[in-house]
């Protein structure tokens, strides 16, 4: 990531973007267990009594959150072969563009994320198979092109569990044929939110995500987020997306995780630690919630958000 567009990208020949689409990083496998997935739901602003979601044994029988299913997406730890920083599919266009560029980095955004559930997490342990790769590279005019990503993951038995797909803005050549980028938008009803609350972001929340794999050092550093000219270490875009879902989960079907099949979000705002939150969400229909989250300014964390449940 860095602040700049290149200035010559205009003046240079297009990558071959046709090379990467379908390719990915191969079969890949995590195991988890548990303590995973509390840590998991603490990383994305769980409190103490949220007992379904933090201890293991509740009565009822411990809950996974579904955006557990994008721990594997950027993974440094658990996933395996394991690698020494967390690498997507993302990474395979954003390599073509660096060295089209001479080993300049563009400015490279993480946009939004979906999700599809086919089945709920095991939350007492399990072992995820994914597969992933590029399936698209977006034209977006000035703005550069946005990568489409998806990973298919799958329970040790080979029965789907979830698929995701994330979108990455990649801040150089632009206006190359491809086909065009078009940002998905939700009509916000014109009337008050059939639900709204305040959170906080705590101090401590981009330290606790991390362990969960993003050990992007943007997360826990404040050098290096100053220099990316940010005021210091900011929060990674999955647990912003994590910490809303929770909460529009908990507003329309409380600790009843496992009836979510389907979340998406974009991701509209660099946040950090220690932020006060406002939520709105609205019920469009029985099973189906569009939501924002919005900082202290007022301005949209997550936008375009949208929740299924059966």
């Amino acid at each position: 990531m860095a602040q700049n567009t290149h200035p010559d990208w205009h003046t240079l020949p297009t990558p071959d973007f046709d090379s990467v689409i379908g390719k990915g990083l191969g079969p890949r496998f995590m195991e988890y267990t548990w303590r995973d997935i509390i840590l998991y739901a603490l990383g994305v602003g769980a409190k103490k009594d949220d007992l379904p979601y933090v201890w293991e044994g509740v009565p009822e029988g411990l809950k996974a959150l579904p955006t557990f299913a994008f721990v594997p997406y950027l993974n440094a730890i658990q996933l395996q072969p394991q690698r020494r920083v967390p690498y997507a599919p993302n990474e395979l266009p954003g390599d073509l563009i660096i060295e089209a560029l001479g080993g300049y980095i563009p400015n490279r955004l993480h946009m939004g994320v979906d999700l599809l559930v086919h089945k709920p997490i095991d939350a007492l342990c399990g072992k995820f198979l994914t597969e992933d790769s590029v399936e698209e590279i977006f034209d977006w005019g000035e703005k550069g092109v946005v990568n489409q990503c998806k990973m298919e993951m799958y329970d040790i038995a080979g029965n789907p569990v979830a698929t995701v797909r994330s979108q990455h803005l990649i801040a150089a050549f632009g206006n190359n044929g491809r086909p065009k980028y078009v940002s998905n938008k939700m009509n916000y009803p014109d009337r008050a939110p059939d639900f709204e609350c305040e959170d906080h972001i705590a101090d401590n929340l981009a330290a606790i995500y991390r362990l969960t794999g993003d050990t992007y050092t943007t997360h826990i550093n404040p050098a290096v987020g100053q220099g990316y000219g940010y005021k210091g270490v900011f929060m990674p875009g999955l647990c912003s997306v994590g910490f809303a879902a929770r909460l529009a989960i908990q507003a329309f079907i409380p600790y009843q995780p496992e009836r979510v099949t389907h979340i998406a979000t974009q991701l509209r705002s660099v946040t950090f630690p220690d932020t006060h939150v406002t939520f709105k969400a609205w019920k469009l229909e029985e099973g189906k919630v569009i939501y924002r989250m919005l900082n202290e300014e007022g301005k949209a964390i997550v936008d375009n958000c949208l929740l299924e449940y059966k």
